[in-house]
């Protein structure tokens, strides 16, 4: 499952023969024109979002008869679509991985993260479901640009 462009990814890929690694990642430097300046100093939304929303993650994994472990030293920075921006990632494993799994995460996690998001901001957007990645991208622009003429 993978879900990546030059805001966030979400990806899951086989780790070894019985376990599946997640990674997931916001990009700073591209929601820094959406956050910046709505939120207190060290409370970067896009970051806290990414954290809350992988407690979901597990959540969901989980229900699904799945099993999330947190492992130390995980890497995705194989993902980042942008290497020469900042990301902020998360990983973990999961045991008994199925892919119906997968296109669950993948139809929550985006627009569940931008909720958060704009909840953290203090922002009332509402946001769409069920983006594709590019469709994702287009609808952030639009409100990096709506939101650049307000400040």
């Amino acid at each position: 499952m993978e879900f990546i462009n030059e805001f966030v990814y979400f990806v899951i890929k086989p780790f070894d023969s019985d376990k599946h690694l997640y990674c997931s990642g916001v990009n700073i430097n591209r929601f820094s024109a959406i956050t910046k300046g709505r939120h207190r100093l060290g409370q970067n939304p896009a970051v806290k979002g990414l954290q809350t929303l992988n407690n979901d993650i597990r959540a969901l994994i989980i229900s699904n008869n799945a099993t999330p472990e947190t492992l130390k030293n995980l890497s995705c920075q194989h993902v980042n679509p942008l290497k020469d921006e900042l990301w902020y990632s998360e990983s973990f494993i999961i045991y008994k991985y199925i892919e119906t799994l997968g296109e669950q995460i993948k139809k929550f996690a985006p627009s569940e993260l931008l909720r958060k998001i704009f909840r953290a901001m203090l922002l009332n957007e509402t946001v769409p479901e069920n983006l594709s990645s590019g469709e994702f991208v287009r609808y952030l622009y639009e409100v990096s640009k709506k939101l650049s003429t307000s400040l």
